[in-house]
């Protein structure tokens, strides 16, 4: 058995990069776009800024990507009810449907990786990565 150290621990992590980015790369829509409308999708209604803070982006670079996703229809926009100078950014059922669609379908281009390319065996031990990343993600979190 393969002991988990500091060597291991730098592989994992690339490898889940690499997974991740070829993953992104079977979007159709530009990876900004996603992760802003799975913000409002899985978190609700937020501010233009909170949004910005989130995605690490100037504020202008997220009213850009809002802008996108608005005329998309994936999105809306309306006064903030605490402060009515700002806007707030919810998402539309059809930016839900959209943000379903797009996990649904990266969720199938790995189940059809590893149906094609692991073991009945690998497949096995894949199946409890989810939960064992949970952990780990707490853990990292906690600190």
């Amino acid at each position: 058995m393969t002991e988990f150290n500091l060597e291991t621990a730098d592989r994992l992590r690339r490898a889940v990069g690499d997974i991740v980015r070829s993953i992104q790369e079977t979007e159709t829509t530009p990876g900004g776009q996603i992760e802003t409308l799975g913000f409002l999708v899985r978190d609700g209604a937020q501010s233009i800024a909170e949004l910005a803070r989130r995605r690490r982006i100037r504020h202008q670079s997220m009213s850009g990507t809002v802008a996108e996703l608005e005329a998309r229809g994936w999105v809306t926009r309306s006064p903030d009810p605490a402060d009515r100078r700002s806007v707030v950014v919810a998402a539309t059922d059809a930016g839900t449907a959209a943000i379903d669609e797009s996990r649904s379908s990266r969720s199938g281009t790995i189940l059809r990786a590893a149906d094609e390319g692991l073991t009945a065996e690998e497949r096995a031990v894949l199946a409890r990565v989810p939960e064992l990343f949970d952990k780990l993600g707490a853990t990292i979190a906690a600190r």
